[in-house]
């Protein structure tokens, strides 16, 4: 059984751990291992806890019945002011073993339920394009918006939107 659950700051570092178990085996032959091996617990603890304790940022953890943190999604207002989408998927990850369990829909889902409350009636998400997730976020109607390649991780990235997400709903 997995509860999703607003985040506390007191769960950085079991975020941190969710980000980079998932980026190192999700991007593994996607960005440059030099990439995966400059990713930390440490920064990516410190960042979440900035993130935790900024108001324009939601996030929610899925844990298990003994409280393992085991996925997480985090969001809030579109980032660039270059698209016409109002709200923002930032990240979102689960941890491998625990994929096909329904619930990236049900930290999608939550998500998209605060920002609604929130008053965004749109959404965005910017993917690597050779990212499994891609097809999730497609197979949940999101259509493409933008793409751009990031330099920095030698990749392509794709920006995917609903213009009215009480249809993720």
């Amino acid at each position: 059984m997995i509860r999703i659950r607003k985040a506390a700051t007191s769960d950085a570092e079991a975020i941190a751990k969710v980000s980079v178990d998932s980026w190192i085996s999700t991007y593994r032959g996607i960005v440059p291992e030099k990439i995966l091996k400059k990713i930390t617990y440490q920064q990516r603890t410190v960042a979440f806890k900035k993130r935790l304790d900024d108001p324009q940022h939601y996030m929610f953890v899925a844990e298990t019945t003994d409280g393992q943190i085991v996925g997480f999604v985090n969001g809030g207002p579109e980032r660039s002011g270059d698209y016409p989408y109002e709200g923002e998927i930032y990240s979102l990850y689960i941890l491998d073993e625990y994929h096909h369990l329904q619930i990236g829909r049900k930290l999608v889902r939550v998500m998209t339920e605060q920002l609604l409350t929130d008053g965004y009636d749109s959404l965005l998400v910017w993917v690597l394009e050779e990212n499994p997730a891609k097809g999730f976020y497609e197979h949940l109607g999101a259509e493409p918006v933008d793409r751009k390649y990031l330099a920095e991780l030698e990749a392509f990235e794709t920006a995917l939107g609903w213009t009215a997400v009480d249809r993720l709903l």
